[in-house]
């Protein structure tokens, strides 16, 4: 054929064609002159009729057709459409990709999957960095793929050797930022995937595709489309059931019973399926090992897959619990630096490099958090100030568990928090115990008549007032359990703070007559001395626990120990007994010196 198609073309030279004869369009690009239309009236006399003509000018005229409608066939893939708009025939694609824009430092991988779909393109775009928590091309936003690698999108192609604007939001610095970029799919360099057939019903399969049916790439997928090249999140295969079950298959088994919790509940499923509800915060279903996530989960259930050990713990007072649960190995990250932590415990391990600052709440580290393969973040409801941390956490696959202990109205209900700890770590007996050891501990005071001693626990603010907890507060009962009266039993307010501040003038008023103050130093820092206190506020001087001397300061480390409510309460019952203990003596307590 090649012989032939040269001594056609030396021959075209005896044919004389006038500028009319031809296709009707000039230039039109190669892989569209099977398109080209000819006139029969456009042609030399010669050819249009002349019997006469000279048979080899015939056959180069011939020739000059069969190249015309086979041009672009061979090597190149099939196409449709016309001029620019050039766009191959259904079918997966390699094609080289270009980017322009950023600072420079970003890439995308090269070449890129191009899958063509009823006619419409969309390419799996990989960036060097899994710093991207979504792109934007036109007006629609698309979430990654996956992160594993570098952030992975699908997004649709207009055209091919065109430059396509895009966003893509970074998360790498203190702040999100969206970048504008372009990308170029050099056509030129257009390959068909081998085995890649023209409508065939398994190209939707390949990576890149859009989902059967779709007008364009999905847009919210959380993972890659079954038979992708992008490598999956989790390469553990001794992970996966041949068939997930059903969802609605798995029967409740038992429910994790509760003497004094009401924030939390926690449901055994069939197949060891654990499904954990925080009512304000949301419902988590914890995948055991080796299982898969149920088909037909409502997708408003959040999935944790057992057993998390690189947890992003953000919210302090959960830190207590792992401690008391020998479970500070399941912790990678934290949300508070060594030098804010008041557990022993804790701060050694971020001092040992056992467990990572990873930026607090409001201003986590992305990047850090998703390179030490965060699998769980805990936080504490602070989060719902900064509603799009939780969204990019979520958005990077990581699970959001808002934590809810510090709502538990009464004392024993925060520590029983344990058990949820226990049944999300797979140590519920232990914590079952720990948790019953101390309940009884403080039931064994409720049997003991009051002391009819009063008590006010407050602090002194920078303003110049005094904060007061409530008198329906966790801290009002513990007073109350431990055999005192809250000398502010009676305040109350509308909202949902535990504290109120007043005037001087009126805390004068109203506890002035205390038989016992205790200061809260958590929030100001602690005292050691009345001194330090009367710097504070001159006007304590005339209350009457100053006046004798019955003045206590709780330790800055209560309120990240709530496993320690019980010993404050037996702490309190002490200092409300008359059993005048010495400040060495207990754990959370110690009293002002003169």
């Amino acid at each position: 054929m090649t012989s032939f198609l040269r001594q056609a073309a030396g021959a075209i030279r005896d044919i004389h064609m006038p500028s009319g004869c031809g296709p009707e369009k000039k230039n039109i690009p190669r892989a569209n002159h099977k398109d080209a239309v000819f006139h029969r009236d456009a042609c030399p006399h010669r050819l249009r009729g002349d019997l006469t003509a000279k048979p080899r000018q015939i056959l180069a005229f011939l020739a000059v057709i069969f190249l015309l409608v086979t041009a672009g066939c061979g090597a190149e893939p099939k196409t449709s459409g016309s001029g620019d708009a050039v766009v191959p025939a259904d079918g997966v694609y390699q094609i080289s990709v270009a980017l322009a824009g950023g600072s420079g430092k970003a890439s995308v991988a090269s070449p890129a999957k191009l899958t063509v779909r009823d006619g419409r393109m969309s390419a799996v775009i990989v960036w060097s960095s899994s710093s991207y928590d979504y792109m934007i091309v036109g007006d629609e936003k698309y979430l990654p793929l996956t992160l594993d690698g570098g952030s992975v999108f699908e997004i649709p192609v207009a055209a091919l050797s065109a430059e396509l604007p895009v966003l893509a939001d970074t998360v790498a610095m203190s702040e999100p930022h969206e970048i504008a970029y372009t990308l170029t799919f050099d056509a030129a360099t257009l390959k068909e995937v081998d085995g890649s057939a023209e409508g065939a019903d398994t190209s939707a399969k390949n990576a890149g595709s859009a989902p059967e049916g779709a007008d364009t790439p999905s847009k919210n997928a959380g993972s890659a489309p079954e038979g992708a090249d992008i490598p999956p999140k989790d390469t553990d295969s001794s992970r996966k059931d041949t068939v997930p079950p059903l969802w609605s298959a798995l029967k409740p088994e038992n429910k994790l019973p509760l003497r004094f919790a009401t924030e939390f509940a926690v449901t055994d499923y069939t197949g060891g399926y654990k499904l954990f509800e925080i009512p304000a915060a949301g419902h988590f279903l914890l995948v055991p090992d080796g299982k898969t996530v149920p088909d037909g989960l409502d997708p408003d259930i959040a999935v944790i897959k057992a057993p998390p050990k690189r947890i992003y713990l953000a919210a302090t007072s959960a830190m207590d619990f792992f401690r008391a649960l020998d479970a500070l190995d399941r912790i990678r990250l934290s949300g508070t630096n060594a030098d804010g932590w008041y557990l022993p415990e804790a701060k050694e391990a971020m001092e040992d490099g056992r467990i990572l600052f990873a930026g607090k709440y409001s201003a986590p580290d992305f990047e850090r958090i998703h390179a030490e393969g965060c699998d769980l973040a805990i936080e504490s409801t602070m989060i719902y100030h900064t509603p799009r941390i939780k969204e990019q956490l979520e958005g990077l696959g990581i699970p959001v568990l808002v934590e809810r202990s510090s709502y538990e109205e009464h004392p024993l209900g925060r520590m029983e928090w344990i058990k949820f700890y226990g049944a999300l770590l797979d140590c519920e007996d232990l914590a079952n115990a720990i948790f019953e050891e101390e309940a009884a501990a403080v039931e064994a005071l409720s049997g003991q008549p009051g002391t009819g001693k009063t008590a006010a626990f407050f602090y002194i603010t920078s303003a110049g007032t005094a904060n007061v907890r409530k008198g329906d507060d966790y801290v009002a009962r513990m007073i109350e359990m431990a055999g005192g009266s809250y000398i502010f039993s009676d305040l109350k307010s509308g909202d949902a703070l535990s504290t109120v501040n007043m005037s001087l003038e009126a805390f004068y008023s109203g506890a002035k007559d205390a038989d016992i103050l205790i200061y809260n130093s958590t929030i100001d820092g602690e005292l050691q001395s009345l001194r330090e206190l009367l710097e504070k506020c001159p006007l304590l001087e005339g209350f009457k626990a100053v006046r004798s001397g019955d003045v206590w300061c709780v330790g800055k480390n209560l309120f990240q120990e709530p496993t320690g409510l019980g010993q404050l309460i037996r702490d309190l019952h002490r200092v409300f007994s008359d059993d005048l203990p010495s400040s060495g003596e207990l754990t959370y307590l110690h009293k002002l010196t003169r």
